[in-house]
């Protein structure tokens, strides 16, 4: 492109001054022609105010096998641009927009007139010439349906939006075509319709047409694994079951191609919807005793059903086409219960499969080799976790398991970006293997961005308080807190100690624990974890302590700090992690570890400094609705406890640098239980009356 010539630069112009608006319509050229063509030829025809079944042009217009046999081989197109009645424009119209437009937005105009167009003359002509030849058998419905005329650009939409759902990365491919699925086949037994059948047309049309369409992007999978894909097929048999029994209800003097469907009384049907409803939702989780429960159920109904067929058959009654129907369903459900029953088992004490198991050495060597992913990886070598890898990948990921969710702690620790994110995906996918929902708590930035390209939630938790340590010097007045500390401990003789506290005498060591205690006895809750070690954890060799220690060896505070690796094992920056000063202790305690601590490591030639993030702390940040109302719920019960709040606020006084840790969740249908589960990885020594204590003293706090 020349930048001088005039004409291609004020093109530029002009499209970068276009309003954001104009340019979102302009994404959709073919959706707004044909919408635009509907609207000014109601107004031409009077159709928007007037049904057109009554417009002299109707039988000329519409389509239909009786068009085809007068020769109007015209009506596919033209009867594509109407609607019956005038309130038909706003379902015709408004859904052609906004199914066919999205459509148009995500895949481009061409493929998306294509697939349109083609599903439209496909169901059409399709439906017709189906209908043209069962008028030749004694099937009351065919003969019926095929005497009808129908108008509109239904099948068109119903196949572009099948193209469509077959472009979108699991699992909403699988749950939208689900939808689709169960629409088309329900409308089609429940009111049968020659729309309804053009609907189908249009459909296994638009299935056709997704290959050539779509490419690479149909292959482009993110499976669900097989035994999550059983249980969802097995719960959807139900839900199919409870949407048809509800339709039924409302759809009792219907007739579609197998015969009149409905006739449930609100009581029965009441009961029959729930039954379903809940049998559907125990099959999803994946538990043996709703699944014992479903194969009774539906062996019991398969063999009512078979009965019921005998009978229809013997009487010449004109439900049996219904009622193979229901025999059928029931009979795939019954297989599919028994063939795939490994994929429904106790999930008390499921873990994520398919890898082995590492021990906190094997850990460690790990995390050396590799480097940290963040500044939180060592956490992931405390006892309590399990440390699952992959079958076929190096590195991984530290989780619990608690409310059937698999947590992982922090980043993956793998080969590079591109290892850990195999390894995230290897992980989501055997949790959900082992019936478990999945998600990552304190991920860092890396996990993050690679979980929102993949569509999952991602909620700030936290904000991890970064000091860069090259040339950090105490000088300003954003530092008088800090060298007022320094100052006053060495007046009063305390002083600064950075020690492995394993080798320290016992004395000392008795000390930190008997500050630890102290610190617990103020609590109405055991001693946190996952993310918040002790004193078992300071104890590691590889972990640096600070004690603060005055001139009669009295330990008045103590901080530990955890390694972080680069690539190759070099340790190249440390994290905060224990945080505690004994009662009547020196005033400024704390001030004096941290900035010593931070003195020493930049002498030593450490880049970083992580004072941690504060659980459950948003800082400024303010979570949205959902997941983060049930964080921020816990938070506020937790905090006259822990003082998450007021812990955020003190390490402002080093002057760090905010790096947002996020909770990342794959499925959105585990966020009920993730706030459980979180509870317990904090606090997996609680009883229940603990929980309430902590809760009745967080009222009387506030």
């Amino acid at each position: 492109m020349d930048a001088t010539d005039p004409l291609t630069t004020e093109s530029e112009q002009d499209v970068r001054r276009r309003p954001a608006w104009v340019a979102f319509l302009a994404r959709m050229p073919f959706t707004l022609s044909v919408v635009g063509v509907m609207l000014v030829l109601g107004v031409v025809t009077g159709a928007l105010w007037t049904p057109f079944e009554d417009h002299p042009w109707f039988d000329v217009v519409a389509f239909g096998a009786p068009a085809f046999a007068e020769g109007h081989w015209w009506t596919p197109v033209t009867g594509s641009f109407f609607a019956l009645l005038p309130a038909e424009y706003v379902a015709v119209a408004g859904v052609f927009l906004l199914l066919v437009g999205w459509t148009e937005i995500r895949l481009g105009t061409r493929r998306t007139a294509i697939a349109t167009v083609v599903t439209q003359l496909v169901g059409v002509v399709g439906t017709a010439g189906g209908l043209a030849l069962l008028t030749r058998t004694d099937w009351g419905w065919a003969q019926r349906t095929a005497s009808e005329l129908d108008v509109g650009f239904s099948a068109g939409t119903v196949g572009a939006t099948t193209v469509l759902v077959l472009s979108l990365a699991q699992p909403w491919r699988f749950r939208a075509s689900a939808v689709l699925t169960v629409y088309i086949l329900g409308a089609l037994v429940v009111w049968g319709g020659i729309a309804d059948v053009e609907h189908l047309i249009g459909w296994l049309a638009g299935l056709l047409l997704a290959r050539p369409l779509l490419g690479a992007r149909l292959d482009r999978r993110t499976t669900t694994g097989r035994m999550q894909t059983a249980r969802v097929n097995a719960a959807g048999y139900f839900a199919i079951s409870a949407l048809l029994v509800l339709l039924g209800t409302f759809a009792s003097d219907s007739g579609g191609p197998l015969g009149t469907f409905g006739g449930e009384d609100w009581p029965s049907g009441l009961v029959s919807v729930t039954v379903d409803l809940v049998l559907a939702l125990g099959l999803l989780r994946g538990r043996r005793s709703w699944w014992r429960l479903a194969v009774l159920l539906t062996a019991l109904s398969f063999v009512l059903e078979v009965l019921a067929a005998v009978a229809a058959a013997a009487f010449d009654r004109h439900d049996l086409p219904l009622v193979v129907l229901m025999l059928l369903l029931d009979g795939g459900a019954l297989a599919l219960l028994v063939v795939r029953r490994s994929a429904f088992g106790n999930r008390r004490h499921a873990r994520p499969g398919t890898g082995d198991t590492i021990d906190q050495q094997a850990a460690q060597d790990a995390l050396r080799r590799f480097g940290a992913a963040q500044r939180l990886s060592w956490m992931t070598t405390w006892d309590g976790n399990d440390r699952w890898s992959p079958v076929g990948l190096d590195g991984y990921v530290a989780h619990q398991v608690h409310a059937g969710v698999a947590v992982a702690l922090t980043d993956p620790v793998g080969d590079g970006p591109a290892g850990r994110a195999e390894l995230v995906d290897a992980f989501v996918e055997s949790a959900r293997e082992a019936g478990l929902g999945s998600c990552f708590f304190s991920a860092g930035p890396e996990l993050a961005a690679l979980a929102a390209d993949r569509g999952w939630t991602v909620v700030t938790v936290a904000q991890e308080a970064v000091i860069d340590l090259p040339g950090l010097e105490f000088r300003g007045k954003k530092w008088q807190d800090v060298r007022t500390a320094v100052n006053q401990a060495a007046k009063q003789g305390v002083s600064h100690r950075l020690v492995t506290l394993a080798e320290e005498p016992a004395d000392v060591q008795d000390q930190v624990r008997a500050i630890s205690e102290a610190w617990l006895g103020d609590s109405d809750l055991p001693e946190m974890a996952f993310t918040l070690g002790g004193v078992r954890e300071a104890m590691d060799p590889a972990v640096r302590v600070g004690l603060a220690v005055d001139e009669d060896g009295r330990v008045h505070g103590v901080t530990s700090w955890l390694p972080v690796h680069a690539p190759g094992g070099e340790v190249v920056g440390w994290t905060l992690d224990v945080m505690r000063r004994a009662p009547e202790s020196f005033r400024y305690t704390m001030e004096l570890l941290i900035a010593s601590a931070l003195t020493a490591f930049r002498d030593e030639g450490a880049l970083t400094a992580s004072l941690s993030g504060s659980p459950l702390a948003h800082g400024d940040d303010t979570t949205a609705g959902g997941i983060g109302s049930v964080l921020d719920q816990l938070a506020a019960t937790l905090e006259p406890l822990y003082g998450f709040d007021s812990l955020h606020r003190f390490k402002k006084k080093f002057q760090p640098r905010d790096v947002p840790l996020s909770l990342v969740v794959p499925e959105p249908a585990t966020l009920p239980l993730v706030g459980l589960a979180l509870l317990r990885c904090y606090l997996p020594d609680a009883r229940a009356r603990d929980l309430l204590g902590a809760a009745r003293s967080s009222r009387s706090s506030g």
